[in-house]
């Protein structure tokens, strides 16, 4: 007895968001947890999934994490839209300008940077758990054409803007199984330093991003 379930996720703007993870936290008896992550479309479908009650989790990396309980129906497609609120930074409690400083800055005196508002550029990328300023990028041995991100890697909060978001250049094949995107940006915002930030607590750096730009880039 299974049914399909398509769920569309988007923002407050009603604005489609790509790199939703979706995941079952909760699943019908039998069922294996169900797990996919939005494309550009803001859709992710599962099809022929057990009929019965499910909680899912819905994160994506700039936005507040967002509960769903629902019902698949045999021999049915539920079709959803949800909508997830953005993290928001208070631009507003801000009154000096930021220093500009570069990775080798950090590399240098990662300690002195600690708690500034900055503003650094760098290469942006974005995926299954994981959203980072970069050093650089490099090629990926996963898949010709592929990039990833290297050398010194700062976890970012408060998400891109829409603008800037929308200019990301879309890498689709990954050993995730998920879509990432990276572009080149330059970024404003608190950094911090010293700490286990992001995924895992795998990060030294986090940015609290106040203020972001697109720098043009030839993948």
């Amino acid at each position: 007895m299974t049914g399909n379930l398509q769920l569309y996720i988007k923002n407050n703007a009603g604005s489609p968001l790509w790199g939703a993870k979706v995941v079952s936290e909760e699943q019908p008896e039998g069922q294996l947890k169900v797990t996919g992550m939005t494309g550009d479309s803001g859709i992710v479908i599962f099809n022929d999934i057990a009929a019965g009650d499910y909680k899912f989790y819905i994160s994506r990396f700039d936005y507040f994490l967002v509960e769903v309980l629902l019902t698949v129906l045999e021999g049915q497609q539920k079709e959803i839209s949800i909508s997830m609120t953005a993290e928001q930074s208070t631009t507003s409690t801000i009154t000096t300008s930021p220093a500009r400083i570069s990775f080798a800055d950090l590399a240098a005196n990662p300690e002195s940077y600690t708690g500034k508002y900055v503003t650094i550029e760098g290469y942006w990328f974005d995926g299954f758990e994981i959203a980072v300023l970069a050093e650089r990028l490099e090629a990926s041995d996963f898949a010709e054409g592929n990039m990833r991100p290297a050398g010194i890697l700062i976890w970012a909060t408060g998400g891109l803007s829409e603008e800037i978001s929308s200019k990301l250049y879309l890498q689709g094949n990954n050993a995730t199984g998920y879509p990432a995107h990276y572009g080149k940006v330059e970024l404003t915002g608190t950094l911090e330093y010293g700490g286990e930030y992001g995924h895992m607590n795998s990060y030294s750096y986090r940015l609290n991003i106040y203020e972001s730009r697109w720098i043009d880039l030839t993948p």
